[in-house]
Order: structure tokens, then C-alpha cells, then sequence
């Protein structure tokens, strides 16, 4: 038996679904608070830490959710529906949009697949989005003294540490050469030289360096669409997400939200690497796409990944935030009943 719950309704490790203690209130009065009515039932929802590790999520009759259930709510049929058109032309877009993120090697990975889909020519255009987040420890960034340093991540001791948004990290992704000497000099990042050095036309490239939030992001990009529709006549009409796979499904709800039926928006997962198991890139590969198989493959191999499991743990706890803040409109979850078999 199916059953489908609000997102409000879940319960995150320990968490009262039901506390309306005034004393509680009170003592989270500078907590965002939401008060969330199911019926009779009063709930005020706090906005999650995003830092805290998230260990169960349970439905309000107390089952804990199992990871094909986590899967299917935060990565949903996004996954099998870009596997299902293999079809370049089909899967076109004018731009893609990278989001940002706080750590560098997320920023990376996310970047190096858009430059995957303007290569292969399937967007015309990138933009990099992202500022600096305001809760981002200041060593999550690093002010690297050589490109070997960028390109490994690594954390030298003595190292300094600066300010760059995340737009800029993306953008320089690809970069070939040694930074210049004096580096908090180098302020311009985006040279013609190095898009050029990396294959890429200096002006298919756009950047949006002042978000903080996936609903910024969505929000200045539109607004950054909506001058270059103006000043030079680009119609921005189908864009691609470039972001974590577990991240995808709520950047499509904000963005879709902000853009409405403007433009038709698709995802494209940066930490999906659909081709490196044998069992999918059969399944891809097969005269006819079964999709049923594709379900189950991808399950059996990604749901007992511990990482991944902790990762859509946490999208809930992200997704619920952003609903708190109104971002998004509440969605909901389905489960199936387990002694019905999954």
C-alpha cells in the first residue's frame, strides 16, 4: 500500500512533530519558525541546521524511510527521464546554468560537466552563479599559490584564504595556467585567453556572483536573462541545471517557481556518472530503454552507498528549509508499505 505525506509531516531524527510549547517558542524566537496546520494538528516547523548530520527520517506513524524511498523523493524520475532521451537534439538547451556552491570541489565537479555539455553542444552558453555564502567557513575557499595546489584541493600550511564567490571558482575551472604571482591582484578572471585556451567563446560565458541561495540564484539569473533579453536580443527560452544529483530536484522546484513558464528547464546531474557502471551503460545502450531495469539498477547501486544515503538525508532537511522560507511549495513523499514488498 502506498502512502503519501506531506514534507512537513516527516520526522527528522528526534524531532517533536507536534510541539506547540510556548516555553519552546519563546526560547527559538530567533529561529525561523513556521507554523504548518494538518487538520487539527498544529506543527511549527524550525528552520534545519544545515551542519547537523541527519540519521533518520521517519513517517508520523514512526517508520523510518528507507533509502529507495529518500532516492525517490529527492532524485525522482529526473534521472531515468534524462536517460531516456538519448536523442542529442532533443536534449538541447540555449544555456546552462551552474549552480554554486560553497566547497571548491563540488564547484568544480559541477563546472567540469557543463563544460562537458557546451563541448558535446548541447547549450550554447554557460553561466556560473554564486557568491559568497553566508555561512561558508572562510577555509572552505582557498587562495591558491599554484595551479597544481587548485587543481589538487590541497591545504598548505601558511596558505592564505580570500573572498572569491563561487561564480568565480566555476569559471575557473578549467584555467591551464600558473595564476599571475601577485593573485590578489588578478581580478580579471574571465580573460579571452583563457576561455579561448579552453575551447570555449569568451562570449558564451556569463557569470552571476551575488547569490547565496538556490532561490537567489534563481532570481538574479532571471534577472540577468531578462537585461541581456533587452540589451542585446538573446532569448534565454530552455536552460540546464548543472548541480549534485541530490540537489536537482529542489533547484527545479525554486527555479521553476522564479521562472514560471518563461523558459523550460531540465537537470543534469555532476555526481551521476551513468556510463561507469557496465549494468547501465547496457541498459543505455539497448535497442529499446527499459526503464523498469533502469529503476532498479540504479537503486541497487547508488542506494547503499552510506555517502549517498547521508546526502539525500540532508536534501530533506534542505528541501524542508527552503519550503519554511516559502521558497518552494510544500511537496510530498510517497512510501510503499514494506510488507508489501518493494
Amino acid at each position: 500500500m502506498q502512502k503519501t505525506f506531506k514534507l512537513s509531516q516527516l520526522i527528522i531524527d528526534n524531532e517533536d512533530p507536534n510541539y506547540i510549547n510556548e516555553e519552546r517558542l519563546k526560547a527559538d524566537k530567533d529561529k525561523k519558525i513556521k507554523e504548518v496546520r494538518n487538520g487539527d494538528t498544529i506543527r511549527h516547523l524550525t528552520w534545519i541546521d544545515n551542519a547537523k548530520e541527519i540519521k533518520s527520517i521517519t513517517t508520523p506513524d514512526g517508520r523510518e524511510l528507507t533509502s529507495e524511498e529518500l532516492f525517490d523523493f529527492v532524485i525522482g524520475n529526473n534521472i531515468t527521464d534524462l536517460a531516456k532521451s538519448k536523442n542529442k537534439s532533443e536534449n538541447k538547451a540555449d544555456i546552462a546554468i551552474v549552480l554554486g556552491n560553497i566547497g571548491l570541489p563540488t564547484t568544480r565537479e559541477r563546472a567540469i560537466k557543463a563544460f562537458e555539455l557546451y563541448k558535446l553542444g548541447f547549450v550554447k552558453k554557460v553561466i556560473f552563479t554564486g557568491g559568497i555564502g553566508k555561512d561558508r567557513d572562510e577555509k572552505s575557499i582557498m587562495h591558491p599559490k599554484s595551479l597544481e595546489d587548485y587543481m589538487n584541493n590541497e591545504l598548505v600550511e601558511g596558505q592564505e584564504w580570500n573572498d572569491r564567490t563561487e561564480a568565480d571558482w566555476g569559471a575557473e575551472t578549467l584555467i591551464k595556467e600558473q595564476f599571475d604571482e601577485n593573485y590578489q591582484e588578478h581580478i580579471e578572471k574571465l580573460t579571452d585567453e583563457f576561455l579561448k585556451d579552453v575551447g570555449i567563446n569568451p562570449e558564451d560565458i556569463l557569470t552571476e556572483a551575488m547569490s547565496t541561495t538556490t532561490q537567489e540564484n534563481a532570481e538574479f539569473c532571471k534577472n540577468i536573462f531578462d537585461s541581456e533579453e533587452i540589451e542585446t536580443g538573446l532569448q534565454i527560452k530552455t536552460a540546464i541545471l548543472v548541480t549534485t544529483c541530490t540537489h536537482g530536484s529542489r533547484a527545479i522546484r525554486q527555479f521553476k517557481k522564479v521562472f514560471g513558464d518563461k523558459i523550460k528547464l531540465t537537470w543534469c546531474p555532476s555526481t551521476l556518472d551513468l556510463e561507469q557502471y557496465d549494468s547501465l551503460k547496457a541498459i543505455l545502450n539497448a535497442p529499446q530503454f527499459n526503464e523498469i531495469v533502469f529503476k532498479h539498477e540504479l537503486k541497487r547501486i547508488y542506494c547503499t552507498e552510506p555517502k549517498l544515503t547521508q546526502m539525500i538525508r540532508e536534501e530533506i532537511g534542505h528541501n524542508r528549509n527552503a519550503f519554511i522560507r516559502g521558497e518552494i511549495d510544500e511537496p510530498e513523499i510517497t512510501t510503499v508499505d514494506r510488507d508489501m514488498g518493494r
